[in-house]
């Protein structure tokens, strides 16, 4: 793997950077040490700040990481707030990850902005 996940603990939700390359393989891992910051937190509220490089996941890797990853969202009750911080990726893709999870339940938003993703992830209403 050939990325870097800090994550901080900050009483309400859970502050995750990630650099590194935009590979399925980074990006499965990193949600993996997500998951168990949450339970070793016992919290559900994310909020994800990823700069990546390389090119965007096509549509068949982000089918997996949402496929594999959707129950454990939904074990914990996650509550996502997302933030790609490489302005050279396409947002699409992004989109399409975003409606695979709401049609699996999973309480996840795309956001340009760290401050806008964080006022939705202290906010119990939709954006």
């Amino acid at each position: 793997m050939d990325y870097t996940a800090t994550i901080e603990f900050k009483e309400t939700y859970l502050h995750v950077q990630v650099t590194g390359k935009n590979t399925l393989e980074n990006v499965l891992g990193y949600f993996n040490e997500i998951y168990a910051a949450c339970l070793r937190h016992q919290c559900g509220n994310v909020l994800i700040e990823e700069t990546l490089a390389g090119p965007n996941l096509d549509t068949f890797e982000i089918f997996e990481v949402i496929t594999k990853n959707f129950n454990k969202a939904k074990t914990i009750g996650a509550r996502l707030a997302y933030v790609d911080l490489n302005t050279a990726h396409n947002k699409r893709g992004l989109k399409f990850a975003e409606n695979l999870a709401h049609i699996r339940g999973v309480n996840v938003e795309l956001f340009y902005d760290t401050q806008t993703a964080l006022r939705w992830l202290l906010n119990n209403k939709k954006k």
